[in-house]
């Protein structure tokens, strides 16, 4: 038994440590901001997008560096929420407290927050009308072991759905790491632009 919880912990670390060395990547930004937040032109330096269409065993996650361009600066899986009748291939997005679904549209990162468990979280705030519950609901960026223990993309695989996201944005350890020091490093509010296509 001894041998069997020391093998676990060694792939758990060898899984984190290899999170944090693989390379990241992901597709061009400028042309998604130019539909999804043309009305809502930033003055952040960093903004986050979430294509909630792509698989969740890929990144999905993109933060952005704004200036003349939309620079990637780093890319992570995130999870969606559980809520309603959400498959792990397909989410379902609501704006309704007690849906525990994923919501879309332009969120603004409201600062760092202690969960019930105590775990530390960054509250969000919604500015559309598909997410205005936000705060009402709850929902955050978290970190999550399920996400954690990924070490590199798997193309087409998804998660399967549990209570890790009744519609937060659950992320790696390490995402949420890179999260902070970006949302930190803003001037402004940090943007996050969730989104979903066909």
């Amino acid at each position: 038994m001894k041998k069997i919880i020391k093998r676990i912990g060694y792939l758990f670390m060898v899984c984190v440590v290899l999170s944090y060395c693989i390379p990241k990547g992901g597709p061009i930004w400028i042309h998604k901001r130019s539909k999804y937040i043309k009305e809502n032109i930033s003055k952040n330096t960093y903004e986050i997008a979430v294509d909630f269409s792509k698989p969740s065993c890929e990144d999905r996650l993109f933060i952005y560096k704004l200036d003349f361009d939309a620079d990637l600066v780093y890319s992570g899986v995130v999870l969606h929420g559980q809520g309603g009748n959400s498959t792990p291939s397909k989410p379902e997005f609501s704006n309704e407290i007690g849906s525990n679904c994923s919501s879309l549209g332009v969120f603004t990162l409201e600062g760092l927050v202690r969960m019930k468990n105590g775990m530390e979280a960054i509250k969000l705030k919604g500015w559309s009308d598909t997410n205005s519950n936000a705060e009402i609901r709850g929902i955050y960026i978290h970190p999550c072991i399920m996400a954690t223990l990924l070490p590199f993309n798997l193309p087409k695989v998804n998660f399967p759905l549990n209570n890790t996201s009744n519609g937060c944005f659950a992320v790696s350890y390490h995402t949420f790491e890179v999260i902070k020091y970006y949302m930190l490093d803003d001037s402004d509010k940090t943007k996050l632009i969730a989104y979903y296509e066909e």
